[in-house]
C-alpha cells in the first residue's frame, strides 16, 4: 500500500512484542491517543486477534507481520513494509523476557541461554532503533521507548517469575545505557529516547508473566506482593499510560530517562 502524504494520514507507531500483556495495553493506548499501530511479534494468530480488536476500537489505523525482532532481515523486512503506509513517528521496544526456565546460579548458565536473552531483550532494541531511527531523524522527529526492568538492578530472593534472571538483569540493565546514549546522539534532531522499568506487571488471564504468577505456590505469590510498597502488583495498562505520555507531544522534552513503574519499589 503506497504512503498517505495527506494532510490528514496518520502517524504511525512501531511496536515490538505487540501480542504480550503489555504490548497490548500500549497498543490500545496509542491508538485512543490517535496513533496507527504496526504490529509485530512471533505468531500470527496473536497479531491479527489484536489487529482486529483495534480496527473494531475505531484505531486510525492498522497493520500487522511476523517478525523475529533479534533477526536484522526480519527487522529491516518489517520496517519497510511499515514505512509504506505511512511516516514512522515512534517505536516502542517491548520484545524480551527471560526464557521460562529458573537459572538460579552463574554456572547454570549456559552460552546459548545468555546469548538468547540478551538478543531477545537488547539486540532486538538495537535493530528496530538502526532500522527506524534514521528516518526519524530525516523528519527531525521521533520518539523512542525501551521497556527495561527493576530488575536491571538486581533482585534479591529466589528466581520467580524471572527464568534465566542474571542474563536478563544485565540485558536489562545494558538497555538503559543503550537508551541514554542515543538519546544524547539524537537530541540535537528532535527524537527523544526514554526507558521504562517496571516492576512486577500482570497483565490479562493468559499472558505469559501472569501465567507464570499463577503457577507458583501461593506462599511464593504473597512473598512478592509484600515486596511491593502498594501491596499489589502493577497492571498493563498502568505501563501503557506512561508509554502512551512518552510518545506524546506533551513529552517534547522528555529524553534520556529511566522511568521506574513500579509503585515506590526502588
Amino acid at each position: 500500500m503506497p504512503a498517505d502524504t495527506t494532510a490528514a494520514a496518520p502517524r504511525w507507531a512501531f511496536v515490538t512484542g505487540a501480542a504480550g500483556g503489555i504490548g497490548r495495553a500500549v497498543c490500545r493506548q496509542l491508538a485512543a491517543q490517535g496513533m496507527a499501530v504496526f504490529l509485530t511479534d512471533l505468531e500470527a494468530a496473536p497479531l491479527e486477534e489484536l489487529a482486529a480488536r483495534l480496527r473494531e476500537a475505531g484505531a486510525p489505523g492498522v497493520a500487522w507481520r511476523v517478525a523475529d525482532v533479534t533477526d536484522a532481515a526480519q527487522v529491516a523486512a518489517a520496517v519497510a513494509e511499515a514505512e509504506r503506509l505511512g511516516r514512522i513517528d515512534a517505536l516502542v521496544n517491548i520484545a524480551g523476557g527471560s526464557g521460562p526456565t529458573p537459572v538460579r546460579t552463574i554456572e547454570e548458565m549456559d552460552e546459548a541461554r545468555w546469548r538468547a536473552v540478551l538478543d531477545l531483550n537488547l539486540t532486538s532494541a538495537f535493530l528496530c532503533c538502526r532500522a527506524l531511527v534514521p528516518g526519524m531523524r530525516a523528519r527531525r522527529y521521533g520518539r523512542v521507548v525501551n521497556l527495561s526492568s527493576i530488575v536491571a538492578r538486581g533482585r534479591k530472593g529466589p528466581v520467580t517469575t524471572q527464568g534465566a534472571r542474571l542474563a536478563y538483569a544485565t540485558a536489562k540493565a545494558a538497555l538503559l545505557g543503550f537508551t541514554a546514549q542515543l538519546a544524547k546522539d539524537e537530541a540535537p534532531h528532535g527524537i527523544t529516547v526514554n526507558a521504562v522499568m517496571p516492576a512486577l506487571i500482570l497483565a490479562e488471564q493468559g499472558s505469559r508473566i501472569r501465567a507464570r504468577f499463577d503457577a507458583l505456590p501461593e506462599e511464593a505469590r504473597a512473598a512478592m506482593l509484600r515486596d511491593l510498597p502498594m501491596g499489589r502488583a502493577g497492571e498493563a495498562h498502568e505501563v501503557a499510560a506512561v508509554i502512551g505520555f512518552l510518545c506524546s507531544e506533551a513529552a517534547s522534552y522528555v529524553s534520556g530517562v529511566a522511568l521506574p513503574i513500579d509503585g515506590a519499589f526502588l
